[in-house]
């Protein structure tokens, strides 16, 4: 089979598809003798090719997969009637990631780690397809255990779970937001704080609003004319 008519019947398959296609789901379907490598390749070079177009093609979950671009993807759920119910809520997150970071491990691991029930949310990941059982664990009662699947990996866009990022690169991430944080606030304590305009007090006033009247000082030669002084940085954060 000539290269360009193993592309063609690739990028077909590929569009067909709705999940990762793997150069052994090819080799497997073709049987026509085409190496895994030259596959492989074939998948690589599309991929190249479909950088300068208007939809992707992702290595994800162990395979490739014809994707939308990012910048569009309002009207593609507009269009397919997502809505906010199919995201994940800040505790399945909170599971996901115990699971995904220490699997396999029990429903009563996940908890001891959380510190709350987690048996509902356990249900909806399940439902969700982003995990799934792994067996039951060697203890008395025989729990089930729980670990991350491939929709896991298509659903956050990783080739394979080594692409998590590592406890070092959250702790670097985090740092670094703490940094900036840190110099923002000295920048701002840093601002020269203007000296309040003296303004009439009974300057645009409204007639409807009570009057605030002021007792006179009788000039002496001796007493400085009074200034206003400027509020301390302490009291600007205080008020904010």
């Amino acid at each position: 089979m000539e290269r360009e008519e193993l592309k063609s019947i690739v990028e077909n398959i590929l569009l067909a598809s709705d999940q990762p296609v793997t150069p052994d789901d090819l080799q497997s379907t073709l049987m026509n003798g085409s190496e895994k490598a030259e596959l492989k390749s074939v998948l690589e070079e599309l991929q190249e090719e479909y950088r300068s177009r208007n939809i992707k093609i992702e290595e994800v979950a162990g395979g490739f997969q014809l994707c939308t671009r990012p910048e569009v993807s309002d009207w593609v759920r507009k269009f397919l009637k997502l809505d906010k119910t199919t995201k994940l809520s800040q505790p399945s997150l909170d599971t996901l990631s115990i699971i995904a970071y220490k699997q396999p491990l029990t429903k009563q691991e996940v908890e001891e780690i959380r510190g709350v029930d987690c048996g509902g949310v356990i249900r909806t990941l399940l439902d969700k397809k982003v995990v799934g059982p792994a067996g039951r664990k060697k203890v008395p009662g025989r729990p089930i255990m729980y670990r991350t699947t491939r929709k896991f990996l298509e659903y956050f866009g990783l080739k394979d779970l080594v692409d998590l990022p590592t406890l070092e690169d959250l702790q670097e991430e985090l740092s670094g937001e703490l940094d900036a944080n840190v110099q923002e606030e000295m920048d701002f304590n840093a601002s020269p704080v203007q000296d309040a305009p003296v303004k009439d007090i009974n300057e645009n006033t409204n007639e409807n609003q009570p009057q605030l009247v002021v007792p006179e000082k009788k000039p002496t030669s001796s007493q400085d004319e009074e200034s206003v002084s400027s509020p301390s940085s302490h009291d600007l954060d205080s008020n904010i």
